[in-house]
């Protein structure tokens, strides 16, 4: 082996030769000597001990190491021409390397710069984009505000003007009622005024009287002539009683004042309050005719304060007349086997009627009980049982809402939750149901029994009270929801409707508050109506009588 290029070595002895290092020695270190030869075997330059020695074999094939040196050279030398034009053809690929690097870095800098160009525009639009939306979504957002802002500002409006017309309203019934009472007020104490002047007139009486007898005790003639006139005058004042009269008068005050009261609730949705309670004095204060256009009429009941429904019994066609317009309107178109027997409100939007219809047959009293809006539209009937007895119901509506319904000539009353048609309880009374029922505030149920008998009834059936009179041959009865006074109108001798003040607990309170002459108009005898105001409406087939009660002593 060797570290250094050789240098020519003979076999005899080292001579210098050209291209010959001398002191190119043996790797050996036991040898030390130059090179001299080259094994073509081996493939490695060696000195002469090592060609005696290591390559005597006759695979090895040694070559002299100038000649070799002399012949590599010369190989290298005739590579040098090849070297030349490999390197002008690197030089030409190096400067088509340097042109396609400058030519593709121009190339991708223009790719670069379109790219950058085109996201930089995407960016743009996206932004653009990005502000019109928002611009879009701003002007949405801004009009949806404007018309909420709108809306609100009408809602508000709407709700200070309905505000603002329940002021007006509580206002007005403040400023009625407080007249009301106000005139109370003033009957009592012109009444009390006028016992004090005649009080006191008996007082300065009877003190004149005594300075009299003081005056004439005085001179004995005098006594004589004067003490008879003095006596009957003392007599006759006595007799007079105006100290009893007077004293009878202060209780009836009394009595009367202390009835009065203020009452409130709230009947068919609509809030009512007044002053009430006492006896008083009915008095007419308006009429209403009934156009020809009704035949027959026949008042079956109202569903408001001025309302007032009525029937033309010949063709069964549905009226109803406002006894504020005096106008009469018709909501029904009739059916020849039907009639409606009684109506009443359950809410502001809500009317339920009972109905007479013939032919009926099953075990169920399908369309006899029917809802309709405030136009009068079907809303939907309700079903109860069929029993034994007429084929009509009638209804009424409690101070909570609830239908009462009771078949004509049983003894079951329904009472019924508008709001799923359900029977949520059935009162079952001893006797049966003769006509229409009434509710009292606290529950019980005023009930017609006969011609001319009522029954005060709980909700658990229990008899409380019984209402009668003799001359009460062809009665009926409307209660005032807001006091409980029971109304009961009758005929007299056939001809005048008369009507009586009860209470619920069967007392009679006052007899033919209110009188009218039937006309030959209708052959229906009707009810005296009781408003929720208080006022009561007469019909006496031709004509609506409205009576209002004014407080007297």
């Amino acid at each position: 082996m060797a570290s250094k290029f050789p240098t020519k070595v003979d076999k005899d002895k080292l001579r210098t030769r050209k291209g010959h290092d001398m002191t190119w020695s043996c790797d050996n270190l036991q040898h030390g000597e130059p090179i001299t030869f080259y094994c073509k075997q081996h493939k490695i330059p060696i000195c002469h001990k090592c060609a005696t020695k290591d390559h005597r074999q006759e695979t090895c094939e040694l070559q002299d190491i100038g000649d070799v040196i002399i012949e590599r050279r010369g190989n290298l030398e005739e590579k040098r021409p090849l070297i030349e034009e490999t390197k002008l053809l690197l030089q030409k690929v190096q400067s088509k390397i340097d042109a396609v690097y400058s030519s593709s870095s121009k190339h991708l800098q223009t790719v670069n710069d379109k790219l950058q160009e085109t996201f930089e525009d995407k960016l743009k639009n996206v932004k653009e984009r990005e502000v019109n939306l928002i611009r879009v979504i701003n002007e949405e957002a801004d009009e949806e505000i404007r018309e909420i802002n709108e809306k609100r500002e009408k809602r508000i409006k709407d709700c200070n003007i309905d505000i603002e017309k329940e002021q007006i309203t509580i206002k007005e019934r403040e400023t009625r009622l407080l007249s009301d009472t106000k005139t109370i007020s003033d009957k009592v104490t012109k009444k009390i005024n006028d016992l004090t002047n005649k009080n006191q007139h008996a007082l300065n009486t009877m003190k004149n009287i005594e300075s009299t007898i003081t005056r004439i005790n005085k001179h004995d003639e005098t006594l004589v002539n004067e003490a008879p006139q003095v006596l009957a005058s003392i007599d006759e004042y006595i007799s007079l009683n105006v100290h009893q009269d007077v004293s009878v008068y202060l209780d009836r005050i009394h009595s009367e004042v202390e009835r009065v009261k203020f009452v409130e609730g709230e009947i068919g949705g609509e809030y009512y309050c007044r002053i009430d309670g006492y006896i008083g004095k009915w008095e007419l204060v308006k009429s209403i005719h009934i156009p020809s256009v009704v035949n027959m009429p026949w008042v079956r009941g109202l569903i408001s304060d001025d309302e007032i429904c009525v029937e033309d019994a010949k063709n069964h066609d549905m009226y109803v007349t406002n006894i504020n317009t005096r106008r009469t309107q018709k909501v029904i178109d009739g059916v020849g086997n039907m009639d409606i027997t009684s109506c009443a409100t359950i809410n502001r939007n809500v009317i339920v009627c009972g109905k007479w219809i013939w032919g009926c047959t099953g075990d169920r009293l399908d369309g006899f009980i029917s809802l309709y809006d405030r136009q009068w539209k079907m809303i939907r009937d309700i079903s109860i049982p069929r029993n034994k007895g007429g084929n009509r119901v009638h209804v009424h509506v409690d101070m909570d809402g609830m239908i009462l319904a009771a078949q004509f000539g049983q003894s079951n009353i329904y009472v019924i939750n508008p709001d799923d048609d359900k029977v949520v309880h059935t009162v079952t009374m001893q006797d049966i149901v003769c006509g229409e029922m009434q509710a009292l505030s606290s529950g019980d149920i005023v009930v017609k029994k006969g011609l001319n008998k009522y029954t005060v009834i709980s909700r658990s059936g229990e008899k409380k009270a019984v209402i009668h009179c003799d001359e009460w041959m062809k009665s009926d009865c409307r209660v005032d929801k807001l006091t409980d006074t029971i109304y009961i109108t009758y005929l007299v001798a056939g001809k005048t409707c008369a009507v009586d003040q009860a209470s619920g607990d069967g007392i009679i309170q006052a007899r033919r508050i209110v009188e009218y002459v039937r006309s030959d108009r209708s052959l229906y005898f009707s009810p005296c109506l009781v408003t929720p105001s208080g006022n009561l409406v007469g019909w006496d087939g031709d004509k609506l009588f409205l009576y209002k009660k004014t407080f007297i002593l």
